[in-house]
């Protein structure tokens, strides 16, 4: 299973936080977020814009149906990806683009 988390995308408004307990500077310092932290309302946005653009790269085509399911059809068979929040399933007949698609995926996330 592929650990992957709103950790990896980037922020497309300006989203500022309080510092951590333990960092030392002015207390009237905020920290500017270039990426999504978990608890960020825009987390999960940005992690699927993140997530739609890498899976569209690799010629999956989103449903028009559901805006989480993602397939691709190959000469072997077919691939069907489905979000459900950070997790997915993968299913499909083609077990060597399922390999090699749990690779590329790993290597982005």
């Amino acid at each position: 299973m592929l650990k992957m988390s709103f950790l990896n995308g980037y922020l497309q408004d300006k989203v500022y936080m309080e510092s951590l307990s333990g960092v030392s500077h002015d207390s009237e310092y905020v920290c500017k977020l270039k990426k999504a932290l978990y608890g960020v309302k825009q987390a999960p946005r940005a992690w699927f814009e993140k997530f739609s653009t890498v899976i569209s790269c690799l010629q999956f085509v989103s449903s028009s149906h559901d805006s989480t399911l993602f397939v691709k059809c190959t000469d072997t068979g077919r691939i069907i990806l489905f979000l459900y929040i950070d997790d997915m399933i993968i299913i499909g007949d083609d077990i060597n683009g399922i390999s090699t698609l749990k690779t590329k995926l790993a290597k982005q996330f």
